[in-house]
């Protein structure tokens, strides 16, 4: 049923390509990684264009693996390297970079924060469009950067696409808004509410910054062999290697 949803909201997406290059972007991501692997040819696009694109990183993700031999500090340290080159690589300049240097697994706690600090970044910047994790995301840091985003970008005039990273593990038939968010998906299809950016051109770069997330896709140095050390899941890099990034509306 979700495998099927994506399929058909995909399907009866409006295509946006042109009109994505032309704009300039803020992009919040909950942790390192999430930016590239929901919109790293969008932000490609756009920087080859010559458009202004910042990046909002809310945490180091230093809590995405446990270590003796690796501390979470150690482990934070290590991402915002792979985030810096990640970066470079989608041909962004280093001040494009932003942190808000919150704890990884904390971003709800602190969901007002942010909301004023993404508010603030839309004052600042004045970006034609937003992107942020969908707020219907299982990840609860996924899900409150969304909430925040909307909140923010509520009046500012900068339309808010919010894009999937785990959302299909989980939604539609959503545990506890089976109905709800089964209602939502629908909604999304027949109004053709979602659109997509082809990523034709560009998805050899967003796999080029995506690779510099070694953490995320490999075992660091150091780590013992006998130590779990997840990647990565195999579904969420598939979509990441799609000839188009889905949007959803806020």
């Amino acid at each position: 049923m979700r495998s099927a949803s994506r399929l058909l909201i995909r399907g009866r997406a409006r295509e946006r390509t042109a009109q994505a290059a032309g704009r300039s972007a803020l992009v919040i991501s909950p942790h390192p990684d999430d930016e590239t692997l929901g919109c790293g040819a969008t932000i490609a696009r756009k920087a080859a264009a010559g458009q202004a694109v910042t990046v909002l990183m809310l945490t180091d993700g230093r809590h995405s693996h446990a270590s003796d031999a690796l501390s979470p500090e150690e482990l934070g340290k290590l991402r915002r390297v792979e985030a810096e080159e990640a970066m470079r690589r989608l041909g962004l300049p280093a001040d494009a970079l932003r942190w808000a240097d919150l704890v990884d697994g904390e971003v709800a706690r602190h969901e007002d924060a942010v909301a004023e600090l993404i508010g603030a970044l839309i004052q600042e910047l004045r970006p034609d469009e937003i992107y942020v994790t969908c707020a219907e995301e299982p990840h609860p840091d996924h899900a409150a950067a969304g909430r925040a985003a909307r909140r923010a970008s509520r009046g500012s005039g900068s339309p808010l696409w919010e894009y999937p990273v785990w959302l299909w593990g989980a939604w539609p038939l959503r545990r506890g808004d089976r109905l709800g968010s089964t209602a939502t998906a629908l909604r999304w299809w027949l109004h053709r509410a979602a659109v997509v950016v082809n990523a034709d051109g560009y998805l050899a770069t967003k796999q080029h910054a995506l690779r510099a997330y070694e953490s995320q896709l490999g075992r660091p140095a150091g780590v013992p062999l006998g130590t779990p050390w997840p990647g990565l899941p195999r579904r969420v890099l598939a979509a990441a290697s799609e000839p188009v990034e889905l949007f959803l509306p806020a």
